[in-house]
C-alpha cells in the first residue's frame, strides 16, 4: 500500500508502538552512550536524522527511550516531502509532551521540549527522499532512523543510503519494515491469493524506483553486512485484536485496492472473475471486522545497523 495520510498515520501509531522491538532500542542506546563517553565532548548533542518522518510518531517513540541512557541533548532533523504532515508534527508532538508533563516551546522550524532530562530540539525540513542519499545533510556520527519506509524504496536507493552512512560512521535504526507475512483469523480460502497480489503490488515503483517490497529487510542485511555493519534484526509484528476495528478496516480496504490494481495484468475473462472474488473477500472480511470476530497479524521487522 502507500497511504501516508495524517488519518492513517494516526490510526497506526498505537499498533506501531506496541510492535516495535524494545531490545534493539536498548542496544542502540547503550552503543551511543559508550561512544559518547569515548568522545572528546561527551555532553555534545546527539543528532538524529528521521527519514520520512510523517507527523512524528518515530520521534515520539524513540526520543524518550534514548534519554535515560544518553543524558545528552537530542537534536532531531525530521525530513518529509509532505508539508502538511510536517506542519502537524510540532502540534501533535507538543500535545503528546504536554500529556507527559513536559514543557514545550515553539520554534520557527519546529519545537523544543524541556523535561527532567536534557532538552530535545526538533527541526522540520521539507525534502523529497527520492533524490537519494546525496541529498541528506549527514554529519559524522549522526543517528539515522526511519519507520515503515524500507519496503517502499529501491535497491539502488537503499545501497546509496547504507554507503553514505558507512562513510559517516552513522548507526541506523530502521523500524517496521513490512515483510509480506499476514495471518487473518478466522481464515478465508482467498487470503493467500489476495495477500499474494498485495505483495506483488508492494514491488511497484513508489517514487524511488522498483520497490524492494517484502524482501527489503533481507536485502538490507546483505548490503549492510557487505559494507561492514553489524546487523541485528527482530520481528515487530502488528497484532490487531477484534476491538481494533478502525485499523483493520483501513487495512482491508488498502489490501483490496492493491489486489484489484494487480488484476490489470490478467486477461479480460480472468480479470473479471478475480475482481469479483476480491470484492467478495473484502465484504466477508469487513463483516468479520464489524462483528468483532477478526484478528490480524501483519509481519514487520526492525533492523539495527552499527558501524564495526
Amino acid at each position: 500500500m502507500g497511504d501516508f495520510s495524517a488519518d492513517w498515520l494516526a490510526l497506526r501509531e498505537a499498533a506501531d508502538t506496541r510492535a516495535r522491538c524494545a531490545h534493539l532500542v536498548q542496544r542502540l542506546a547503550g552503543w551511543l552512550s559508550q561512544r559518547a563517553q569515548q568522545a572528546d565532548n561527551p555532553t555534545a548533542p546527539l543528532t538524529v536524522l528521521d527519514l520520512g518522518c510523517g507527523a512524528g510518531a518515530n520521534l515520539r517513540y524513540l526520543a524518550p527511550r534514548l534519554s535515560p541512557c544518553l543524558n545528552v541533548p537530542q537534536r532531531w532533523i525530521c525530513l518529509d516531502r509532505d508539508r502538511e504532515l510536517l506542519a502537524a508534527l510540532p502540534r501533535r508532538t507538543a500535545e503528546w509532551a504536554g500529556g507527559l508533563g513536559l514543557p514545550t516551546a515553539a520554534q520557527a522550524d519546529g519545537l523544543r521540549i524541556q523535561g527532567p532530562a536534557p532538552p530535545w530540539e526538533i527541526h522540520t525540513r521539507t525534502l523529497d527522499l527520492a533524490r537519494g542519499a546525496a541529498a541528506l545533510d549527514l554529519d559524522r556520527g549522526t543517528l539515522v532512523t526511519a519507520s515503515a519506509l524500507l519496503d517502499l524504496v529501491s535497491e539502488p536507493w537503499l545501497a546509496g543510503l547504507i554507503g553514505r552512512c558507512h562513510a559517516a560512521r552513522a548507526p541506523l535504526l530502521l523500524a517496521l519494515t513490512y515483510d509480506g507475512r499476514v495471518v487473518i483469523e478466522p481464515g478465508h480460502p482467498l487470503d493467500p491469493r489476495v495477500i499474494g497480489l498485495v505483495n506483488t503490488h508492494q514491488r511497484r515503483d513508489k517514487g524511488f524506483g522498483p520497490a524492494l517490497g517484502p524482501g527489503a529487510t533481507v536485502r538490507l542485511a546483505q548490503l549492510a553486512e557487505a559494507m561492514g555493519f553489524s546487523v541485528e534484526l527482530a520481528d515487530s509484528d502488528w497484532l490487531l485484536d477484534p476491538h481494533e476495528t478502525g485499523i483493520q478496516s483501513a487495512l482491508t480496504e488498502g489490501w483490496a485496492a492493491a489486489a484489484l490494481a494487480q488484476t490489470d495484468a490478467h486477461p479480460g475473462s480472468q480479470r473479471k472473475a478475480l475482481k469479483a472474488s476480491i470484492q467478495q473477500w473484502r465484504a466477508v472480511r469487513q463483516a468479520g471486522i464489524d462483528g468483532r470476530r477478526s484478528r490480524i497479524r501483519v509481519g514487520h521487522q526492525d533492523a539495527l545497523l552499527l558501524p564495526k
